[in-house]
C-alpha cells in the first residue's frame, strides 16, 4: 500500500501518526468528562420537572387561601325581576325579597331646536363662557370664541374642555339642530347646572336657570327595596345592599318584589379539589419515573439513587399519612401506590353537615393545610431543597466546562508537540535517505 508523504521526502504521514495518537491519548478522558456532562444535564432537567410538578402542587393548594375553601354561592333571581346577581362565598344562603322600585340614571339636558341657515349652514348661538357644574361642585369654564358660537363649534368646544364631567352631541331634525348635554356622572350627585357669562348675550339660551334649555333626562337615584328596607344608590350596580351579594339594575318595576334565592355552590370548591388531587398525582408520578432504580429492562430514571428524592416523596407522604382519618372524611381516598382518588358523593355529604369541612383540612391554619404549605416552601423556597440542588448542578456544569476547556487546551498542546516531533523526524529520514542513496551510488560506481 503506498504511503502518503507529507511533503518533504522521506515518506513519513505525519498527520496519520499524529491523528491516530490524539485519538488515543484522547478518547478516555474525552469519554469520562462527556458522561460526567451527560449526567449533569439529565439532573438538571429532571429537577426542572420535578421543580415544576412541585409549583403546580403548591399552586393547587394555595387556591385554598382564604374564601377558596369554602363553598361558593349561587344566586338566582325570579324571572322577570328586573336585577341579576352574583354572590361570594360570604353570602348568606336564604331568599331575599327585592323590588327595583327606579333604576340610576345621568342628568341631560335639550337646547331649543336651531334652524339652519338657508345654505345649511348652522348659525352662530353666540360666543362667551358657559361655566358647567356637576352635583355642585367647583364649575368648568368652557370658553366659545367669537365666530366659533355654532352648536358644533360649541358641542366641540364642550367635550374638550368639559369632557370628563359630561358628554355633548348635536342632533339634527325638522326643526334645526339641538344640543345634548349629558352628565358622566349617574344619580343625583350628576345633576347638571350651566350658568352663561360673557360675550355677545346669545349663550344664555343654554343657562339652565334662565335660559330655554331643557331636560330631557331627570338626574336620578336607583332605589331597591330589600326585604322592606330601602335603600339608595346612585348607579346600577349595588355591591353594599346585601353583604357578599351584587345586584346589577336593568328594569324598575315599582312595588312588586320579586325573590333572590341564594344557596350552596360546591361545584367550584370541587374543582379546587380535583386540581389538588391532580397536582399531588402528577407529582408524585414524576418523581416515581425521575428515581427509578431500573434493571431488568427497565431505564433508570435521571435521579436513580439520589436521596433528594426520597425525601421529597416521604414528606408527602407522609403530610397525607397524618391526615388520613381528615382526608377520608371528606372523601379524599389513597390507593396502594400512594395517589388520591375523590369520592364526590360523600364530599357533598361532608359539606351539606359541614360546609366549613374543606377549609378544617385544606385552609391556612388547618394542620394538614398548614404543614403542606411549610414543607412545599422548604422544598422550593430560595434556600429550598430543589433551588439548592439547582445551583450546585449549575455549579457543576461551570466546573465541567472548565475541565472541557482545560482538557482541550491540553490537546491542542500536545497534538503541536507530536506533530513538531514527528515533522522533525520526518525531515531527519528525508536526509538520511539521502545520505544513504548517495552512499549506495558511489558503492556501486566502485564495484563496476
Amino acid at each position: 500500500m503506498a504511503i502518503t508523504a507529507t511533503g518533504i521526502g522521506s515518506g513519513l504521514d505525519v498527520n496519520s501518526i499524529v491523528s491516530q495518537l490524539m485519538s488515543a491519548e484522547r478518547a478516555p478522558t474525552d469519554k469520562r468528562l462527556t458522561a460526567a456532562e451527560q449526567d449533569t444535564k439529565s439532573q438538571i432537567s429532571a429537577f426542572g420537572t420535578l421543580s415544576s410538578a412541585l409549583s403546580s402542587l403548591q399552586s393547587a393548594l394555595q387556591k385554598f387561601d382564604g374564601p377558596g375553601s369554602l363553598s361558593g354561592r349561587k344566586a338566582t333571581p325570579a324571572s322577570g325581576a328586573g336585577f341579576t346577581a352574583s354572590a361570594s362565598s360570604g353570602a348568606a344562603p336564604g331568599r331575599y325579597m327585592i323590588s327595583v322600585e327606579s333604576l340610576a340614571q345621568a342628568h341631560r339636558l335639550q337646547s331649543a331646536a336651531v334652524a339652519r341657515n338657508p345654505d345649511g349652514s348652522q348659525p352662530q348661538l353666540g360666543y362667551g363662557t358657559l361655566s358647567i357644574s356637576i352635583g355642585g361642585a367647583a364649575a368648568v369654564d368652557v370658553s366659545i370664541a367669537s365666530g366659533s358660537g355654532s352648536l358644533n363649534a360649541i358641542r366641540d368646544a364642550i367635550n374638550a374642555q368639559a369632557g370628563d364631567r359630561v358628554a355633548a352631541t348635536v342632533v339634527s331634525g325638522d326643526s334645526g339642530d339641538v344640543l345634548f348635554i349629558a352628565s358622566r356622572t349617574t344619580g343625583t350627585a350628576g345633576a347638571v347646572s350651566i350658568t352663561a357669562s360673557g360675550g355677545d348675550g346669545g349663550l344664555a339660551a343654554l343657562d339652565t336657570t334662565s335660559g330655554t334649555i331643557t331636560t330631557k333626562d331627570a338626574a336620578q337615584d336607583a332605589q331597591v327595596v330589600i326585604d322592606g328596607i330601602t335603600h339608595t344608590a346612585k348607579g346600577n350596580t349595588l355591591s353594599d345592599a346585601i353583604s357578599g351579594i351584587t345586584l346589577t339594575l336593568s328594569k324598575a318595576n315599582p312595588g312588586t318584589p320579586y325573590a333572590l334565592d341564594v344557596s350552596e355552590d360546591t361545584s367550584s370548591l370541587k374543582t379546587t379539589l380535583n386540581g389538588f388531587v391532580s397536582a399531588y398525582n402528577a407529582a408524585l408520578t414524576q418523581i416515581r419515573s425521575l428515581s427509578a432504580a431500573g434493571g431488568e429492562g427497565a431505564t433508570a430514571g435521571p435521579l436513580s439513587g439520589d436521596a433528594a428524592t426520597r425525601s421529597i416523596q416521604q414528606t408527602l407522604r407522609n403530610a397525607i399519612g397524618g391526615s388520613y382519618q381528615a382526608f377520608s372524611a371528606i372523601g379524599l381516598k389513597t390507593a396502594v401506590d400512594g395517589t388520591l382518588t375523590l369520592d364526590s358523593g360523600k364530599l357533598d355529604a361532608a359539606l351539606a353537615s359541614d360546609p366549613n369541612a374543606i377549609k378544617k383540612v385544606f385552609g391556612e391554619t388547618a394542620d394538614f393545610g398548614k404543614g403542606l404549605r411549610d414543607n412545599l416552601q422548604n422544598l422550593l423556597g430560595d434556600q429550598g431543597l430543589v433551588p439548592s440542588r439547582q445551583k450546585s448542578l449549575a455549579d457543576r456544569t461551570k466546573a465541567q466546562a472548565k475541565q472541557r476547556a482545560d482538557f482541550e487546551d491540553r490537546m491542542t498542546r500536545l497534538e503541536d508537540s507530536y506533530r513538531r516531533q514527528f515533522t522533525a523526524l520526518d525531515s531527519m529520514m528525508a536526509r538520511l535517505q539521502g545520505t544513504s542513496n548517495f552512499v549506495s551510488q558511489q558503492i556501486s560506481l566502485l564495484n563496476k
